[in-house]
């Protein structure tokens, strides 16, 4: 899994602007400066965090942005999908259709493995909130996490077993 440019700057951004005081506002540029980010680049990050209710804007000489919402109603998976249009591309979604098309769609043995990934790093970035970046714990040691902390969407603790044939794993799912 790679994690872009974009996504790592939205989670930046909305950081930044966490850390204000209620009523007060970062214009773009101030953005751009203090996470020596491209102006054009927060500028393009802004529209899709705005367009997704994430934060708003002021105009004016004291305007600016500011979060939409509390900072702990904001999750990382949140920014993600406002930024990226997915949290976690899926895998056999991505050969469905097209010049490559996948030719083991039935009885796949991989497509479990990609399936249960996808819901437990959407599962986990969807537990993460801003304000919990910003308290500066770790979310991933908190109650109900799994190893590496990657918990379920139940906040479960799920052990990822991994060292075991992939015909068995296909079966634990």
């Amino acid at each position: 899994m790679r994690i872009s440019a974009t996504a790592e700057y939205g989670g930046r951004i909305l950081v930044q602007l966490a850390h204000l005081a209620p009523g007060a506002a970062l214009s773009a540029e101030q953005v751009s400066k203090l996470e020596n980010i491209p102006r054009a680049y927060v500028d393009q990050i802004f529209q899709r965090l705005r367009r997704a209710g994430l934060v708003e804007s002021h105009r004016g000489s004291q305007g600016g942005y500011f979060l939409a919402q509390p900072a702990h109603e904001i999750t990382i998976g949140m920014m993600m999908r406002a930024v990226e249009g997915t949290v976690f591309e899926r895998v056999c979604e991505k050969y469905a259709s097209g010049e490559h098309q996948c030719s083991h769609t039935a009885g796949c043995d991989l497509r479990p493995i990609w399936e249960k990934l996808t819901t437990l790093v959407e599962g986990f970035l969807d537990q993460v909130s801003v304000a919990q970046l910003v308290s500066g714990g770790d979310p991933a040691n908190r109650p109900g996490s799994a190893p590496g902390g990657l918990a379920g969407k139940t906040g479960t603790a799920e052990p990822l077993m991994f060292a075991r044939p992939i015909s068995q794993l296909k079966r634990s799912f």
